[in-house]
């Protein structure tokens, strides 16, 4: 598959990640059309974060994981899936209403040393922060599992849904090219963090935060 290729863009307030699981409501027309397109052609789109009247470039390709429910005017509730990282080269209004966008699929830069400490370090405090934060009801990290030590999965990512990072913070660790960067910006999250953590208002406002479907 080339590394540059055409998609339909779905600028929303959310960043999703690689695998992430995000449900979705679909209810303008133009989306709709969209939506339904992908899954007649079985076709990918992409998500970008847009904030501020701005389209960040870096953003994370989807498909549709299941229809929850369909109304009769054609209103979606869905769940997509997180592919692949890219960024936009460029993009345009398509004549369904929506943007078309040229995009270039993204790759991780490869450590030369892999940072193993940062990781053990950041699964300590995520597994903390969940026990406190969610009680059990999300599943904490076992560092034994394969698809954490090779290469196939992003713990940062993974860690990234429910550690309570606000939107900026998720586009800039979705933009960062390499496992140890995203590992040093959660460390440098929980070292600010897990101080206040029993505090109810940061317990609330992870809690408020979290979007995304435990896998």
């Amino acid at each position: 598959m080339s590394d540059v290729t055409e998609i339909a863009l779905f600028p929303l307030n959310v960043v999703l990640f690689p695998y992430s699981k995000l449900p979705l409501y679909i209810f303008e027309e133009r989306y709709k059309k969209m939506i339904n397109d992908c899954l007649v052609n079985e076709k990918i789109f992409g998500i970008n974060f847009f904030a501020d009247k701005k389209i960040h470039l870096t953003g994370c390709t989807a498909s549709v994981e299941e229809i929850l429910n369909r109304t009769e005017t054609g209103e979606l509730n869905i769940t997509v899936k997180g592919r692949r990282r890219y960024k936009i080269l460029n993009y345009e209004l398509g004549i369904d209403g929506y943007y078309i966008g040229t995009i270039e699929y993204t790759e991780d830069v490869i450590d030369p040393v892999f940072d193993k400490a940062g990781m053990e370090k950041a699964v300590k405090h995520y597994n903390d922060l969940v026990e406190l934060v969610y009680k059990g009801k999300v599943m904490k990290i076992d560092l034994n599992e394969t698809r954490w030590n090779d290469g196939s999965r992003s713990l940062a990512f993974a860690m990234a849904e429910k550690c309570g990072l606000n939107l900026t913070e998720r586009q800039s660790l979705l933009e960062a090219d390499s496992e140890n960067k995203r590992l040093d910006q959660i460390l440098k999250y929980f070292d600010e963090v897990m101080p206040k953590i029993k505090e109810a208002d940061k317990i609330n406002n992870i809690i408020k935060s979290d979007g995304y479907i435990q896998q």
